[in-house]
């Protein structure tokens, strides 16, 4: 069995979440939201946001990738005390684009130069265009995710590759 190697990692910071994230507790009329991010076996979450339904994390991340075709899961939770955590929707995203432009030689792009453009067609998740960027000597990429089987709510995110060093992509 061939062992697993990570390429990188994608460094996301969960900004907020917006438009209204959908109300978990009908009795307090409100949430107790945290975002879970996983891709493959790796697994990562952020805090509990207490009473809101337009979260504030602003947290970072670190998500190790083995392989980069395999989609990253968002999914948002209501954490409840005694019963099991609700779910307040879903939403997939593809690290193909910051991981090809990784791949590129851009130290001699200009600051703010952008790589590629993702556009909210078809069956992705984007809430608006998504832009894959070179900025103070990165690849970073700005996403607002629409989360799916809810009524509402979105969850902005900015990722940013992480070389890991011995790895040549």
């Amino acid at each position: 069995m061939a062992s697993e190697h990570v390429i990188g990692k994608l460094s996301v910071r969960v900004v907020r979440g917006v438009q209204n994230l959908v109300i978990a507790d009908s009795l307090t009329h409100t949430s107790d939201p945290y975002v879970v991010l996983s891709c493959g076996s790796e697994k990562v979450k952020t805090s509990v946001q207490k009473k809101t339904d337009n979260p504030l994390w602003n947290e970072v991340l670190l998500l190790p990738i083995i392989n980069p075709i395999t989609p990253v899961r968002l999914e948002v939770l209501d954490e409840d005390k005694f019963t099991s955590d609700d779910s307040l929707g879903v939403a997939e995203f593809n690290v193909t684009d910051i991981y090809d432009a990784a791949k590129l030689d851009l130290k001699h792009a200009s600051d703010g130069t952008r790589v590629k453009t993702i556009y909210p067609v078809g069956t992705n998740y984007l809430g608006c265009e998504s832009h894959v960027s070179w900025k103070n000597g990165k690849v970073v990429q700005d996403l607002i995710l629409k989360l799916k089987n809810v009524e509402s709510g979105s969850v902005v995110l900015q990722l940013e590759w992480v070389r890991v060093p011995g790895v040549t992509l």
